[in-house]
């Protein structure tokens, strides 16, 4: 009978969807449990233990430490150096060309460490690290010069002992050579050395025997001295 067949044919496919929707709904089921469930809870500890739920990377690098300028010269093997930089980053030293242990700027963002120095000129580098690695620019290149030596002083004229005559002559110039730059005092009257260590000075005399001591500085800060007697008579 037609009616029997198409009531059986509705049945079977009834049958069909049934089964179909509770495999999935087994299927759902499994999901849930085995991938749903476990992330959820692993989400649910992960914020109750204060974890982030996205990592915030640093990607700014530090600003760049700023120094206290040194003196261009000096006559210590080490110099204090001292700034400002980032609060508790990491501050590096480039000492002609070698790096040295870096150190921790403070929690106000000061720093001050000692530097040695070898003979001659030193090229000094700083830049500065922060926590997550990133690197600042290079300060500035800082020159300096260590000299430990005091400078010579030679005294071309008037030679030590000499006698000068006549009135004319009283006033003479001292005339001598010395490290260049170099800050001279003769008899407590200040004159410079030019580039090549030259210098002059016009004196004045006075009768009989004169003492005329003359003091160098350098640019580091060493000193030598050096006395002549010069005689003058009218």
């Amino acid at each position: 009978m037609p009616t029997s067949r198409l009531t059986k044919r509705q049945e079977k496919n009834l049958l069909k969807q049934t089964v179909f929707f509770v495999l999935l709904a087994i299927a759902l089921f499994l999901i849930f449990i085995f991938f749903i469930l476990p992330n959820a809870v692993r989400f649910a500890f992960n914020v109750l233990d204060g974890e982030p739920l996205f990592e915030n990377k640093d990607t700014i690098p530090p600003q760049v430490p700023i120094i206290a300028a040194p003196a261009t010269a000096t006559n210590s093997a080490a110099i204090k150096i001292s700034g400002f930089g980032e609060a508790k980053a990491k501050l590096l030293m480039v000492v002609n060309g070698e790096e040295k242990e870096a150190l921790t700027i403070s929690e106000q963002g000061d720093f001050e460490t000692e530097v040695t120095l070898e003979e001659g000129s030193n090229e000094l580098l700083f830049y500065a690290t922060d926590e997550a690695g990133n690197e600042s620019s290079l300060s500035k290149k800082y020159v300096i010069k260590y000299d430990s030596i005091a400078p010579t002083i030679t005294i071309d004229s008037p030679l030590d002992k000499a006698t000068i005559e006549l009135k004319k002559n009283q006033l003479t110039k001292i005339i001598g050579s010395t490290e260049a730059n170099a800050r001279l005092l003769i008899n407590d009257r200040l004159t410079l050395a030019n580039n090549e260590g030259y210098f002059s000075l016009s004196y004045n005399l006075n009768e009989g025997e004169n003492k005329i001591k003359i003091v160098a500085t350098d640019e580091a800060g060493n000193t030598s001295e050096k006395e002549i007697i010069v005689n003058f008579k009218y």
